[in-house]
């Protein structure tokens, strides 16, 4: 079913002609010699005969396998932190040329999840939370498109092990309901923050300022490393509001795209 190779170089020939013809013989030709220069670059890989009667393994296929050796079977996430770790930093570090294949998934396979190890850093100022004006309606969270602004929901026991001035910025849940049983913070992670402005504009009490990221890095790593630990309750709060949806855990954070997209 795979078009004869004379055939299939005839025909992209002919398309090059009926797309550049306009611009005239020459850049046709051009066009032409790339694809004869691509053509004498190919370069024969010879294929061991064993291969043929190799079996396919069909185990495990989850994020947890992408790595060989000690990462295999461990969780997901352990998964995706070793990557983050063997892959990801070298080739962000533009140092990927370096990296044996055997260090990568048969197939170019890549776990979920593996951005939030890579804390950009790139903000200069980022968002503080006076949760003396906060009126927890959670729309910091709703606008910002990075998830670097989330709100958490505490039991008593977990606010007395939180850090110091973790506990010192969260108060009494509002809202009535499950929200009773708890204690409520808006917490910012910096180093995962862009600096778009989009939640202090659209806070409606205007309950958050920006400060200078390095301070703000310095005050509020040990906070959001503590709110990550908390339990996601968002099975006990109503998806369909605004304040509801926020307490969701989000599938899409830390994306790397320019501030506020």
């Amino acid at each position: 079913g795979v078009m004869p190779y004379e055939a299939a170089l005839e025909l992209l020939k002919g398309s090059i002609k009926k797309m550049y013809g306009k611009k005239g013989d020459k850049v046709v030709q051009m066009n032409i010699d790339g694809v004869n220069a691509s053509l004498a670059g190919i370069v024969e890989c010879q294929v061991p005969s064993a291969w043929a009667d190799l079996e396919a393994d069909d185990g495990d296929t989850s994020a947890a396998s992408v790595l060989q050796g000690e990462e295999a079977g461990t969780s997901a996430s352990a998964a995706a932190a070793a990557f983050a770790r063997k892959i990801q930093q070298p080739c962000n570090n533009l140092d990927g040329n370096d990296l044996p294949v055997s260090t990568f998934q048969a197939g170019g396979g890549v776990p979920l999840g593996t951005s939030q190890y890579e804390k950009r850093g790139i903000a200069i100022n980022v968002p503080r939370v006076d949760m003396d004006r906060c009126t927890q309606c959670n729309k910091c969270s709703l606008i910002c498109p990075h998830a670097a602004v989330r709100p958490f929901l505490l039991s008593q026991q977990e606010l007395n092990a939180a850090p110091a001035s973790f506990r010192a910025g969260s108060r009494a849940a509002i809202g009535g309901g499950v929200l009773d049983n708890y204690h409520y913070r808006v917490q910012v992670s910096p180093l995962d923050c862009t600096g778009c402005e989009l939640c202090v504009r659209i806070c409606p009490a205007d309950a958050l300022k920006l400060e200078e990221a390095a301070k703000a890095v310095e005050a509020e790593k040990e906070n959001w490393d503590y709110a990550l630990t908390l339990p996601d309750r968002g099975d006990e709060i109503d998806k369909t509001t605004i304040k509801g949806s926020q307490f969701q855990k989000p599938y899409l954070e830390f994306s790397g795209a320019c501030e506020g997209c």
